[in-house]
């Protein structure tokens, strides 16, 4: 007579009860092994979310950046700057970018208001900068192509250097000192916040450096604080994505052209990182796998010993139960 679900149930339950320790250990090696792979899966899909996120919130995926090549020997000549001649040859050569911003650092900046001071970058940079990093005016205006035609002395202040400069009052249309001279402020920039939200990687707000900037018009920054008046770095934007990589390799041609050969610049677009973050995703992926496969194995033998030695201990009962006429499938 064939064994119910009911009965078979009922000693099922008691013999967990009787051999709890091997019971655990048996449900332990299986949710480990289940639990390594889903723990690897939501790491992976948290990475990549978190990357793409931040691509995002500095410019989108279809930026493309030309700066100093760090790898280059520059004691063998060149430098790592343009002048608005090559520019402007620049933005003529590349028509189907969508916008295009030179920037120009004042890296030792220091803006005065009525005895504070704030130190803090301060770029010279065209009004397609906003595009290039998706950025928006939160009060006021941004900067112009009428404030780079008659380079007017005006500013823009990111949200950190207009709260830390005027201590609440009201910034807009008040003068400030910019390494001692007079500029009127424009405009205040949105406050870029990014904050992870696994709240693991980043304590505090991850664009606050972006916060801490101030903005000129480009001319100004070249006549007034440029030196040898030439750019040091290009923020490109491309319609869309699949046109990023055609028009990074361009830039280089251009690039290489205009320095004759002389690499030193580096041109990187966001479209190639969040490729090479594909790629080292698959490899991470791989590994991690494999040690998931190799936990849940490890539980697999685990768990098969434990079943050898219960039908070891049990091999009585099991002849006693087929010398009665028990089937396999009851047994």
């Amino acid at each position: 007579m064939a064994i119910s679900l009911s009965e078979s149930l009922h000693i099922g339950f008691s013999d967990i009860m009787t051999r709890k320790v091997r019971s655990a250990v048996t449900i332990l090696g299986i949710v480990l092994g289940v639990m390594c792979i889903m723990v690897v899966l939501a790491i992976l899909s948290g990475m990549n979310a978190t990357t793409l996120s931040w691509m995002e919130e500095s410019g989108g995926i279809n930026k493309i950046e030309v700066g100093r090549n760090w790898d280059y020997d520059f004691s063998k000549g060149g430098y790592a700057s343009l002048d608005m001649y090559e520019v402007n040859r620049i933005r003529e050569l590349i028509p189907e970018a969508k916008a295009m911003n030179p920037t120009l650092h004042i890296w030792d900046a220091q803006l005065s208001n009525k005895g504070t001071t704030y130190d803090g970058p301060c770029l010279g940079v065209m009004p397609d900068f906003q595009i290039a990093e998706n950025w928006q005016i939160g009060r006021g205006r941004f900067i112009n192509l009428l404030d780079l035609r008659e380079s007017s002395n005006v500013i823009v202040l990111g949200s950190s250097v207009a709260r830390d400069l005027f201590a609440g009052k009201d910034p807009m249309g008040q003068n400030v000192s910019l390494n001692g001279v007079v500029f009127q402020v424009i405009g205040i920039m949105e406050e870029k916040v990014w904050m992870n939200e696994a709240g693991s990687m980043w304590s505090g707000n991850a664009m606050e450096y972006l916060n801490q900037r101030s903005f000129i018009p480009i001319s100004v920054a070249m006549n007034k604080f440029g030196g040898d008046k030439k750019v040091d770095g290009i923020q490109v934007i491309a319609h869309n994505p699949t046109q990023a990589l055609a028009l990074q390799q361009k830039l280089k041609g251009i690039l290489l052209n205009i320095k004759r050969g002389k690499e030193v610049f580096r041109v990187s677009s966001a479209q190639e990182d969040m490729m090479q973050m594909e790629q080292n995703a698959k490899i991470f992926s791989m590994i991690f796998v494999m040690i998931s496969v190799i936990s849940l194995l490890v539980g697999g033998i685990v768990i098969m010993n434990i079943m050898l030695a219960s039908i070891k201990e049990r091999t009585r009962e099991i002849g006693v139960r087929i010398a009665v006429g028990a089937r396999r499938f009851d047994i």
